[in-house]
């Protein structure tokens, strides 16, 4: 008799331990962001029951919010590089980040906490990560007004410096670049900004009288996914040699 009331009293609370269990439901951290913006994190949970006893963040496992309920107030702060919180916008739910930087970038972890007496945790982690766009466009360096038939074009495609490096294209009259045209692309750490790169794409190749039967169009085209797309055109004559020319005319 004694083992069935027994029996009965544990699956009784391995009942209990099912319906009013702890719950993460979504940890939500935006990725990629910005330098100098801002990033709001979430943290949902359900409580089935329990009572919050606290709610703690971390990145890359040192502890920099905690909001507990019981306290007055209820939010505590701990400042560490690149990590500035707006406290007045952060609740129990969610954590609002501003004045992005590199140090920025990095695991952030939720830990949720239950109240006596089960003291239930549970705990999720995402990955931000902090980009610096350029603060200036992308430029075309090297080009003449005018080529002949011939002659050699040498043209460079510049991106301010960056990070992460870009994804860069050249098209030559609305179609992608042979690679034997492409030279790079080549990087030159910032001087003002190590962590950031200057990149540049070369196109060069013998202008041919191909190109005779109107302007020679080119267009660069950086990309930075998913934050940032710039594309720069340009066109050129190309002169025909004076022989060709007269042939040329006579059709």
């Amino acid at each position: 008799m004694f083992g069935k009331t027994t029996l009965f009293f544990l699956l009784f609370l391995w009942t209990q331990d099912l319906v009013h269990s702890l719950r993460l439901v979504k940890i939500r951290v935006p990725s990629p962001k910005r330098e100098g913006g801002k990033a709001l994190l979430s943290c949902q949970y359900d409580l089935q029951g329990d009572t919050l006893y606290n709610v703690k963040w971390y990145k890359d496992g040192h502890e920099f919010y905690r909001y507990v309920p019981k306290n007055d107030p209820p939010v505590s702060y701990f400042p560490m590089a690149g990590v500035k919180v707006d406290v007045d916008r952060s609740t129990s739910n969610t954590v609002a980040l501003v004045n992005l930087s590199q140090e920025s970038s990095g695991n952030y972890s939720c830990e949720v906490n239950g109240d006596a007496p089960r003291f239930d945790t549970v705990s999720g982690h995402k990955y931000l990560d902090v980009f610096l766009l350029p603060k200036s466009d992308l430029r075309i360096e090297g080009l003449k007004d005018k080529y002949e038939v011939n002659e050699l074009l040498v043209v460079n495609c510049t991106l301010p410096p960056s990070r992460p490096k870009p994804h860069m294209i050249w098209f030559l009259n609305h179609r992608e670049a042979p690679d034997s045209f492409l030279s790079g692309p080549w990087y030159q750490v910032s001087a003002e900004r190590p962590d950031a790169v200057e990149t540049i794409l070369q196109l060069n190749f013998n202008v041919t009288s191909d190109f005779n039967n109107g302007p020679l169009r080119l267009k660069c085209q950086a990309v930075i996914p998913p934050m940032y797309y710039q594309k720069i055109e340009a066109t050129r004559e190309v002169v025909l040699p004076p022989t060709e020319a007269k042939e040329t005319e006579r059709r």
